[in-house]
């Protein structure tokens, strides 16, 4: 009866530590995606026509990525990436891409082997000093792997206006999720790794007791 009840309890464990993990990759902010007239991180300062051009190009930026066409990698680069000081920060931590080839690298890895990415264009934070400007906005990734795999983003990005119009220098795709779940998850699973150690030692000394009175 003992044996049962323990491994009802840690079914039950585990059944909630995958139902908090699973919290943590909850797409949040969605009411802005049916609301182009919110702004999560605030509109920005950038004057209207110059806001447009910026949206054009994270509109460009996002077809793209969306379209995920190897054939026209060239020209994605050309037109939205500038040729100097090119930094881009993917979403793991060794994803550290310096220059235009390592970026061009990136992109076509995203475009073969990540998965669809959607990002809120017209509800971005644009602002603008001069001659750079720097947009925030979110999205998600729904994964190759399966449509079931969708991951929550932060899109942010720092543009410079060159001859031809502005051109990304830097990028930082990040996932949005919610850590305070996964520490939950982390600490019951720590207390359910205690119990079966205080369960083990428990069958150990009862199996010992046994055999020394055997």
């Amino acid at each position: 009866m003992m044996k049962i009840v323990n491994s009802c309890l840690i079914l039950c464990g585990l059944g909630l530590t995958l139902f908090i993990t699973s919290r943590t990759f909850k797409i949040p902010h969605k009411t802005f995606y049916n609301n182009q007239d919110a702004y999560v991180f605030s509109k920005g300062n950038a004057d209207p026509e110059v806001r447009n051009q910026i949206e054009q190009k994270l509109r460009q930026f996002q077809e793209g990525y969306e379209a995920r066409d190897t054939t026209v990698l060239y020209y994605f680069m050309d037109d939205l990436f500038s040729q100097e000081n090119i930094l881009i920060l993917g979403t793991m931590p060794n994803e550290i891409y310096s220059g235009y080839d390592e970026a061009s690298d990136l992109v076509r890895s995203d475009w073969l082997h990540w998965g669809d990415v959607r990002l809120l264009v017209q509800n971005a934070n644009i602002s603008t000093q001069g001659n750079v400007a720097w947009i925030s906005t979110i999205g998600f990734v729904e994964f190759d792997l399966s449509r079931f795999l969708v991951l929550p983003l932060r899109f942010s990005g720092v543009l410079v206006q060159e001859d031809f119009g502005w051109k990304f220098q830097q990028v930082q795709f990040q996932f949005d999720l919610d850590s305070s779940f996964t520490v939950m998850a982390i600490l019951l699973l720590w207390l359910l790794f205690g119990l079966s150690i205080l369960r083990l030692i428990y069958l150990l000394y009862r199996f010992l007791i046994t055999r020394s009175r055997t």
